[in-house]
């Protein structure tokens, strides 16, 4: 299956939704049901507007890329770098089920920690569920390490904070 990654477009946008919606819904009815309120993964999916994709979009700290396989988009990854800090949030991750266990979460992955190196991050985080087990063996196998346990974070439901730090380049004479 060959992937590719690139920067999100406008004309992406209903259709990189759609993507994302099924792929919260699968997570959820697979993964999540007995433990995120549905409440919870309601208020999530109704983020998935086309005001906030394109504002993400427009946002000069923000990223936003998709992976298209087979001619279709596959999934996407979205954050944001925190002004000059150095420091990277990933806000969403998401794989539609047709894709799973096809790479192409690792290859949206692999894209942004490039991206963030290139950017001059030092640190990228993101929080997950302890209950996404096949996202956090993606984020070990990544070099990500959990850094910290938010207990009742989000709707009174238990996160991760993952983080990888990137090795300065030092100049050697």
């Amino acid at each position: 299956m060959n992937v590719r990654v690139r920067a999100l477009e406008e004309p992406d946008i209903e259709e990189t939704i759609r993507v994302m919606k099924e792929a919260w819904t699968d997570s959820y009815e697979s993964l999540e049901s007995d433990y995120y309120p549905r409440e919870a993964h309601e208020f999530d999916m109704g983020l998935n507007t086309a005001e906030r994709y394109t504002a993400s979009m427009e946002y000069e700290y923000g990223f936003f890329f998709i992976a298209e396989a087979d001619g279709r988009i596959a999934g996407s990854i979205r954050g944001e770098i925190i002004g000059k800090s150095g420091f990277a949030m990933i806000r969403n991750i998401a794989v539609h089920p047709d894709f799973h266990r096809n790479g192409i979460g690792q290859a949206l992955m692999e894209h942004t920690l490039e991206y963030l190196k290139a950017k001059g991050c030092h640190k990228v985080s993101l929080n997950t569920m302890p209950v996404l087990l096949p996202a956090i063996g993606l984020y070990l196998k990544l070099g990500f390490v959990p850094e910290a346990y938010l207990a009742k974070q989000w709707w009174g439901v238990d996160f991760i904070c993952m983080s990888k730090w990137f090795e300065k380049k030092t100049n050697s004479a």
